[in-house]
C-alpha cells in the first residue's frame, strides 16, 4: 500500500465502509448541533434589534406627547393646584398610557421613557449596537444607569471607552467594569454621590409561590456588608446537636426574629426545636416547622373562609399584601390574634357581605370590607396594598355619589390624584369593575380580589334561592367561633 495505512486496516472487508459512515454521521450531527447554536444567536439578535426598535418608538412617543403638552398652550392663572402644570399632568398621562398598553407597572413605563430617551439622543453608538444585535439589552441598561448621572460629554467618553466591553463580556462581568471605569471618569467625588444614593434608600416586599415572599433592602454599603455579617455571625453561633438547617436557613431565621423581637430568642427557639423536630431553632418559625413563632402579632389583615377556621375545610387564607397562605398558619394567626375581625364569605362564591350607607365618610366596617375586597390599589398595574390607599367616591359625594360599595375603591395617593388632575377618567359600574379611560380613548379594566355579593338568606351567583350557606356547615344563627375557641354573637 505504499506505506500508507487505511482508516482500519487489517480489519474484515467492510469495515472501513462502517467507519466512514459513522464519521459522517457524527459531522451531519454536528453541523446541525452548530446550526441550532447559530439560529439562537439570530434569535437573540432579532430580540436587541427589536429592543431598539422599541427605545426608539417610545421615544419618539415621548416627544409628540410633549409636543401636544406645548401645543395646548401655558395653563390659566390659578389652574395648576399642587404643583400639577400642563408639563407634570401630560408626563403622568404618558406613563399611564404607555403601562396600560404594555401591561407593566407605571414605575417600569417611566423608566422605560428616561433608557429611551437616553439611549437614542445621548448613547447614541449603544443604540446603535443594540440595533446591530452587538450587545443585549441588558447590556444596553446597565450603560444608561453607569451614565444617568454623567454630564452628556462625560457619558459619550465612557460609552466610547466601555462599549467594546459590553460586546464581549457577560452582564456581570460587564457591571464589575462598568463600575470600575465610571469611578475614573465621573466628575463628582463619591462622597457627594454617596449622599445622593442615601436619598434612595428603601424597603420592599416581592411576594413568591408556595407561602414566601422576598424581603430586600437599599441601604448603604457599610450598613449593608455590616448587617450581613451579623446574621452570619448569630447563625453561626447556633450550631447545636439535631439542628440540620443551613447556614443560609439561619441567616434568614436570625434577620426574623430580630425584625420582629429585637434579639434571637435563642432559648425559645431551642425550646421549639425539641417540641417540633430538627429543623426547628428560630423564634420567628420562617423555616420552622414548628409553627409560626412567638414574634408574629397580626397587625394586618388575614381572611380566612369560615369552613377553614372551623378546621372543616382546608381552603387557603388570604393574607393581606401577598395571596393565599397555608390554612394551618391562618389558624394559628387567628387563635393568637389580640383582637379579631370576622369577615363572612360564601364558601362557594367567596362573596363578603354589602353594606349600604348615605353618609361621605366611609365606616369602619365597609372600609374592613373594602380592603378585603380590592387589596390593592384599582388602577391598571398597581400593587399598592389597600391599607396604605385612599378610599374614593367613583362619583363624587357632592354629585350626587353614595358611599356604598359600589361607587367606592381602593386608589393610593398617586393614582386618586391621577383621576382629579388629569384627562385620565374613571367609571365604576357598582359591580366591582373598574373601567379607566386614558388620553388616548383607550378603555383598561380592572377587577376586584374579592367578589362582593348580597348577605345570606338571598340569591348568589352558583347558589339556589334559599340554599346559602349549606344546610349543617355554619353555626347556628347567634353563634359564631370567638378568638379563644369559645362560641359568640354572631357580628353582623
Amino acid at each position: 500500500m505504499n506505506g500508507l495505512s487505511g482508516p482500519n486496516e487489517g480489519a474484515p472487508p467492510g469495515d472501513d465502509a462502517v467507519v466512514l459512515e459513522s464519521d459522517a454521521l457524527e459531522r451531519a450531527m454536528l453541523s446541525t448541533f452548530d446550526g441550532l447554536v447559530s439560529s439562537a444567536q439570530s434569535a437573540e439578535r432579532i430580540v436587541s434589534a427589536s429592543m431598539a426598535l422599541r427605545a426608539a418608538q417610545i421615544d419618539k412617543l415621548r416627544v409628540w406627547s410633549e409636543a401636544m403638552v406645548a401645543a395646548e398652550g401655558p395653563a390659566a392663572a390659578g389652574s395648576e393646584p399642587h404643583g400639577w402644570t400642563p408639563a407634570v399632568r401630560g408626563r403622568r398621562e404618558l406613563v399611564f398610557e404607555l403601562a396600560c398598553a404594555l401591561r407593566i407597572p407605571e414605575s417600569t413605563a417611566d423608566r422605560l421613557f428616561d433608557e429611551s430617551r437616553q439611549l437614542v439622543n445621548v448613547l447614541t453608538e449603544t443604540h446603535a449596537a443594540l440595533r446591530e444585535g452587538e450587545i443585549s439589552y441588558r447590556h444596553a441598561q446597565v450603560m444608561v444607569e453607569q451614565t444617568a448621572t454623567l454630564p452628556d460629554e462625560a457619558a459619550a467618553d465612557y460609552e466610547r471607552e466601555l462599549l467594546p466591553f459590553a460586546k464581549t463580556l457577560t452582564v456581570a462581568k460587564f457591571v464589575r467594569v462598568a463600575r470600575k471605569k465610571r469611578e475614573v471618569l465621573h466628575p463628582e467625588s463619591i462622597t457627594d454621590r454617596r449622599q445622593k444614593g442615601l436619598e434612595e434608600r428603601r424597603v420592599w416586599l416581592d411576594p413568591l409561590p408556595d407561602g414566601m415572599t422576598f424581603l430586600g433592602a437599599h441601604l448603604s454599603a457599610e450598613i449593608g456588608v455590616a448587617a450581613h455579617g451579623r446574621l452570619t455571625e448569630i447563625a453561626r453561633a447556633q450550631d447545636a446537636p439535631g439542628d440540620d438547617r443551613t447556614l443560609a436557613q439561619k441567616r434568614a431565621d436570625a434577620l426574623g426574629d430580630l425584625l420582629l423581637d429585637g434579639d434571637t430568642c435563642a432559648a425559645e427557639g431551642d425550646a421549639a426545636g425539641a417540641a417540633g423536630g430538627s429543623g426547628a431553632g428560630s423564634g420567628s418559625g420562617s423555616g420552622s416547622p414548628a409553627g409560626t413563632g412567638h414574634g408574629i402579632r397580626p397587625k394586618v389583615l388575614v381572611t380566612v373562609p369560615m369552613l377553614t377556621l372551623l378546621g372543616k375545610s382546608e381552603q387557603p387564607a388570604t393574607l393581606e399584601g401577598y395571596g393565599p397562605i397555608d390554612p394551618h398558619v391562618a389558624r394559628q394567626l387567628a387563635a393568637d390574634a389580640p383582637s379579631f375581625t370576622r369577615v363572612l364569605t360564601d364558601p362557594v362564591t367567596s362573596a363578603i357581605l354589602d353594606f349600604d350607607r348615605t353618609k361621605y365618610a366611609v365606616p369602619a366596617d365597609l372600609r374592613l370590607v373594602l380592603r378585603v375586597r380590592d387589596e390593592v390599589c384599582r388602577a391598571p398595574g398597581c400593587n399598592s396594598p389597600a391599607v396604605n390607599c385612599d378610599v374614593d367616591h367613583s362619583v363624587d359625594f357632592a354629585q350626587g355619589g353614595t358611599t356604598c360599595a359600589g361607587n367606592l375603591s381602593h386608589l393610593c395617593r398617586a393614582h386618586h390624584n391621577l383621576k382629579h388632575h388629569t384627562r385620565v377618567r374613571l367609571r365604576n359600574p357598582g359591580d366591582g369593575r373598574i373601567e379607566w379611560t386614558t388620553r388616548a380613548g383607550r378603555t383598561y379594566v380592572t377587577y376586584p380580589a374579592n367578589t362582593i355579593g348580597a348577605p345570606p338568606g338571598s340569591a348568589q351567583a352558583g347558589a339556589p334561592p334559599g340554599d346559602w350557606p349549606p344546610p349543617g356547615d355554619w353555626p347556628p344563627p347567634g353563634d359564631w367561633p370567638k378568638t379563644d375557641g369559645t362560641i359568640g354573637p354572631s357580628p353582623f
